[in-house]
């Protein structure tokens, strides 16, 4: 016989062949928006379609695609497998999440993160934005670095330290948290308040700067910046909720002066006895993180920023970020308050090391 002259051709062709075979059920794969915190993504490669062309079905379950189910950690197992004979019977395979692969953790923190945020955006508006953000202020100010207790962990929800003005804040994210944990799929942890806190400031945020951008971008320049704008990442989930209050610490009010909201941010997440002395390190929440994130939380931003922007230090930044704003992307000032608020977010927080996690049934040939 004549030999083949593309042995490897014909190799990857069946073993191509024996991935499409394999589905992994899980919920449906929702895919965040790519970028980071720290750049724009490229305005020349975001033209380029993200879209992978496969239907996921109905949350509970779905078969993934041969590049799914090869990046989901079926390769080593099919890849060695010989061919398939086309009426193998497929049977369940279960996984424990201690065992998943990479790639399966990637996975499944990637549909529960987008399903949050869903369940986030259908109780939230761009009016609890400056509430959320003052909530998670108070939560991360317990933060003792010293004796490394405190931060953010939840306690602000409980009754002891919520102020009354922002506890039907804190009833819309236990109304998301329920929501996300009833309609997820079984053996899966309810979301931590302290994640709630994070993703639902940041939600409530977007809103407010989606709502921003309809009423002053025309409907082209609007449409570009959904598809090229800078991304706002939530960088890790997984922090550990309190079971007590926390002990109360003096958090300035929203009307306080810039000078006595600076003394309290520039405080935050140092040692006692540090951040003073001509070689004494910069402050986590020097002027610029304090122009951004605290304006924010006031409820009347503008008139916040335009106090600070009387004073040295601050006058810089407000025009800097006043004229990104002015601009279609905003790049500066969104990549800017993402990265500031992913470091307040952090702020003594405490991670479960795999969190959100559950077993997963994998169908595959029954002789394996």
């Amino acid at each position: 016989a004549t030999p083949d002259p593309h042995p490897c051709r014909n190799t990857v062709s069946k073993q191509s062949e024996m991935a499409s075979m394999a589905t992994y059920t899980t919920a449906a794969r929702l895919t965040p928006r790519k970028g980071t915190i720290r750049s724009a993504r490229p305005r020349v490669m975001a033209m380029a379609s993200t879209q992978s062309g496969e239907q996921p079905g109905a949350h509970g379950g779905h078969a993934m695609g041969r590049r799914h189910a090869l990046s989901a950690g079926l390769a080593t197992v099919l890849l060695s497998a010989g061919t398939q004979e086309a009426s193998a019977k497929m049977v369940d395979k279960k996984i424990k999440a201690a065992n998943m692969s990479s790639f399966q953790k990637k996975d499944l923190m990637a549909d529960f993160l987008g399903r949050c945020e869903a369940a986030f955006a259908k109780v939230l508006t761009k009016e609890d934005a400056p509430g959320l953000l003052r909530l998670l202020i108070l939560d991360a100010a317990t933060y003792d670095a010293s004796a490394k207790t405190g931060g953010v962990n939840g306690s602000v929800a409980l009754s002891e330290e919520c102020p009354k003005e922002l506890k039907g804040l804190v009833d819309k994210l236990q109304q998301a948290r329920e929501a996300i944990k009833k309609d997820g799929p079984a053996g899966q942890d309810m979301l931590s308040m302290a994640d709630a806190l994070v993703l639902g400031a940041k939600i409530a945020t977007e809103l407010s700067w989606d709502a921003t951008k309809r009423a002053s971008l025309s409907a082209n320049n609007y449409d570009l910046s959904k598809r090229y704008g800078s991304s706002f990442q939530v960088m890790r989930l997984g922090r550990i909720d309190a079971s007590t209050a926390d002990a109360k610490v003096p958090v300035p009010a929203t009307t306080a002066s810039p000078e006595e909201v600076f003394a309290f941010m520039s405080r935050l997440g140092v040692k006692e006895g540090e951040g003073s002395g001509p070689f004494a390190a910069k402050a986590p929440f020097w002027e610029r993180p304090t122009f951004l994130l605290w304006t924010a939380s006031t409820g009347d931003a503008a008139a916040s920023e335009e106090a600070f922007g009387q004073l040295d230090g601050f006058a810089s930044w407000k025009s800097k970020y006043d004229k990104s704003r002015s601009t279609t992307y905003r790049d500066d000032y969104e990549i800017d308050f993402a990265e500031f608020f992913n470091k307040l977010a952090n702020l003594g927080a405490k991670f479960e090391k795999s969190p959100y996690l559950y077993d997963i049934t994998m169908q595959v040939p029954d002789r394996f």
